[in-house]
This record gives C-alpha cells, structure tokens and sequence, in this order.
C-alpha cells in the first residue's frame, strides 16, 4: 500500500503519530497529487485540507513495510477524524488518487466546507507556507 502525505503526516512532522507511523514507511520521495490545499487554523496549530482543484499539491508518497497492520491504518484514520463506518460524518475522507507522473497512493482529502479562518495555500506546499507565515504545524490529536 502506497501513502502521499502533504502536511502533519509528512516524516519529520512534530506529532506522535507521525513519528510512530514513519517506523512502518518507506519513503519514496516528491510527489504531487491534483488539487488545492488549504490552510486550517486550529489551537493547536494549522492543519492543512486537500480539496478537489485545478492546481498541485506537494508531498511525499511512502510504501507500507510488510509489517504495517490494519491496525497501524486504523490509527492513521483515527488521526485524521475518518471513521470507516461512517465516511459522511468523517473530517477527512482516505481515497486513492493519481500521482503526477503515475501511480496511486491513498491520500486524505478534507470532506467538509472549509471552516471560517482557512487560507489558500498557494504552491501547494503546506511546509513551505508554514515556514513563509512563521505559523506553526499543529501537533497534537483534534478534539472529536
């Protein structure tokens, strides 16, 4: 199974899933998905949205490791409030998407209206924004 994370998934990301869950990846290098990214604000720091869009989105795509379980998946959507069961009640929904230049990875793309507060990330590179802003990447787990 092939991952693209573009924001508090990436490795090197200041949260404990990530960091847990980067033990089980292979890194496969930049990628870009089709899409626009939005900046979430939160208490805790920004989050960014990937949205159905005419522009790129800019991250990494990973390999699961033959001992990533459906458990270690079950975290990731946890992480990012997807419940399975119910994908319409969910705050980001898990879905295969084509990478630029070929290939697929499941990607999390934001299922609801953006909130009131969300920027436009322009470039597509929620890093590369953090770091123009000066704003900080949300680090800990969303309140549900």
């Amino acid at each position: 199974m092939h991952f693209f994370f573009y924001g508090t998934l990436l490795d090197g990301s200041d949260n404990p899933v990530a960091q847990d869950i980067h033990a089980l990846l292979d890194p496969l290098g930049p990628a870009q998905v089709a899409g626009d990214l939005h900046a979430i604000p939160d208490a805790q720091g920004w989050f960014p949205a990937l949205v159905p869009g005419g522009g790129q989105v800019h991250g990494k795509v990973y390999r699961a490791r033959a001992h990533f379980t459906p458990a270690d998946l079950a975290r990731m959507d946890a992480y990012e409030d997807l419940d399975p069961g119910d994908p319409a009640g969910s705050l980001y929904v898990r879905q295969a998407m084509l990478l630029a230049g070929g290939g697929e990875a499941q990607t999390y793309v934001w299922n609801r209206p953006l909130p009131a507060g969300s920027q436009p990330i322009p470039g597509g590179s929620f890093r590369d924004w953090l770091t123009a802003q000066g704003f900080e990447q949300f680090r800990g787990l969303r309140d549900a």
